[in-house]
């Protein structure tokens, strides 16, 4: 949806610019585009808008915030995977605790980070990641996924993987939807769900 702004009639200018900010619910005149559209001795009136934001700056941005909530800093390394941003979190004493147990709190962490930042922009698609915890988990399931998708072509007997997240769900399903002659499935109830490789259905 483009920008269009809103009007904003005021006193003065000092006024305007306040008021403006106020409409649109933001704290500093840095976040604001205005444009003047008439000023005389009867006030101003202007033409306001937030300022289009980039997004790797306002993902970077509400990383940041969250991880000074959570009483530590870090830096963000942010890559560009076709339409699909790859962030990557490296924090001072934080690293374990923000991946968790098989990566359960990585996992919560996306899930909050996705409703903080599709709130102000639906249109990002990103992964968070911390320490290169889900690349190489990533790694080693692409390559266990692909043997074991030929041990079941070869015994024709199904495998199930232990419980995973569902971003680790979606990497087997992609590598197993190349491989001819088996098919994948989920099994089991909540986030942690199981994926099967099974012989395709003749």
């Amino acid at each position: 949806m483009v920008n269009q702004g809103i009007e904003i009639e005021a006193a003065n200018m000092e006024e305007a610019i306040k008021k403006g900010l106020d409409e649109l619910s933001l704290k500093s005149r840095d976040q604001m585009d205005w444009e003047v559209l008439t000023e005389g001795e009867e006030g101003v009136r202007l033409k306001v808008r937030k300022k289009e934001q980039k997004k790797e700056q306002l993902v970077l941005d509400e990383i940041n915030t969250l991880l000074e909530k959570l009483g530590t800093t870090g830096k963000i390394f942010i890559e560009r995977e076709g339409k699909r941003l790859y962030v990557n979190i490296t924090t001072k004493d934080m690293d374990g605790l923000l991946i968790g147990k098989s990566g359960k709190n990585l996992e919560s962490f996306q899930h909050l980070m996705s409703r903080i930042i599709h709130s102000k922009d639906n249109s990002i698609d990103f992964v968070i990641d911390v320490a290169g915890y889900r690349k190489k988990k990533e790694r080693t399931l692409t390559i266990r996924a692909k043997a074991f998708a030929q041990e079941v072509k070869r015994t024709k007997r199904a495998y199930i993987f232990q419980p995973l997240p569902p971003s680790l769900r979606r990497v087997i399903h992609l590598v197993i939807s190349d491989i001819e002659g088996v098919r994948t499935y989920t099994i089991g109830e909540e986030d942690m769900k199981k994926v099967v490789i099974a012989p395709t259905r003749k």
